[in-house]
């Protein structure tokens, strides 16, 4: 019996002690709890649409298109720049079309008098106020002791393709010479006696008869003779120097 009453004398003592214990950590826990809530939680306050109405997205923006043609020399591009449909090659419509004749190498200044004589047939601004000479000129008869003289010739109207060949006593000794607006010089040897000297008009060009001045000097540098012509196509301007 005293045993028992040892017993639970003993067993109050240690459940007291227990009890208080315990008591102590749900406070510690509770204050600690406490403690992490009031000084590290916080809420942030949701920020409301003054509209009400939510902000769509923004949908994916097409893609800028390059400026296509729709055409580009002549032929069709579909939307992509691509040919719509091949050309067709065509024969050409006319078949007068200018070629060169390897005759034409020989003589340049007959091709381009008879382009010239083409195109302007019908000018008449630059004709001589001088009547043509339909028969040869005589530009008279001159007398030097000269061993050569030099002629120069040029086109005193309009340059319009005139050529003459130049002859001497009937021979030919310059097949053709193109009268420009600038000198053009050449020299022949005198003969005792008669040198009958001539220029011969090959063309009229094509503003009108074949025209042309010119200076005959001796070998020191003497004028012979000064004169113009005014010939049509075939007709001759002739003059005659005596060597002394």
């Amino acid at each position: 019996m005293k045993s028992l009453l040892k017993y639970n004398s003993h067993f109050n003592k240690h459940g007291k002690t227990l009890g208080l214990l315990f008591a102590f950590i749900v406070m510690s826990f509770t204050m600690h709890a406490q403690i992490d809530n009031s000084s590290g939680s916080f809420k942030i306050p949701a920020v409301e649409d003054s509209a009400g109405t939510p902000t769509p997205v923004p949908a994916d923006l097409p893609k800028a298109q390059p400026d296509i043609p729709a055409s580009r020399g002549g032929l069709t591009l579909d939307s992509d720049g691509k040919l719509v449909e091949r050309p067709t090659l065509k024969a050409p419509e006319s078949t007068n079309f200018y070629m060169l004749k390897l005759e034409d190498f020989a003589d340049a200044g007959q091709r381009y008098t008879d382009i010239m004589n083409e195109r302007e047939a019908n000018r008449t601004s630059d004709r001589s106020e001088k009547p043509a000479h339909q028969s040869d000129q005589d530009l008279g008869t001159f007398h030097s002791g000269a061993q050569q003289v030099k002629i120069m010739c040029r086109d005193y109207q309009f340059v319009d393709g005139d050529r003459v060949a130049v002859l001497v006593n009937d021979e030919i000794v310059v097949p053709s010479i193109w009268l420009t607006d600038s000198w053009s010089s050449f020299y022949i040897p005198l003969k005792p006696g008669f040198n009958r000297i001539s220029f011969k008009a090959l063309n009229q060009g094509s503003s009108g008869p074949n025209t042309a001045a010119f200076i005959i000097y001796d070998d020191a540098g003497n004028v012979i003779n000064s004169n113009e012509w005014n010939l049509l196509t075939g007709v001759k301007a002739n003059l005659m120097i005596v060597k002394e």
